[in-house]
């Protein structure tokens, strides 16, 4: 069986070290093209709704109330029902 030597000679006989620089900086790129490109969408968003207005609320009739409680009027019952019936 063959031994097994680490060294740093190995390393850059094969251009590791050029090779890993070369990879940090192109993921380094790809991070900060992602980070601009999240950080300018909500500007893309303004825009696209400029060319392209949204429809979907042009009706002009508003949509009905729900007509059970919610879910404010639900927790103030049961804390209050908690608090009444305390042993």
């Amino acid at each position: 069986m063959q031994e097994m030597v680490f060294s740093w000679q190995h390393v850059t006989d094969g251009n590791g070290i050029a090779l890993s620089l070369t990879g940090m900086g192109i993921v380094f790129v790809a991070l900060l093209l992602v980070s601009l490109y999240i950080a300018m969408l909500p500007k893309l968003a303004a825009f696209c709704n400029m060319i392209i207005p949204p429809s979907a609320h042009h009706s002009g009739v508003e949509a009905p109330a729900p007509a059970g409680p919610n879910e404010a009027e639900i927790v103030a019952a049961a804390v209050a029902y908690l608090h009444k019936n305390k042993s």
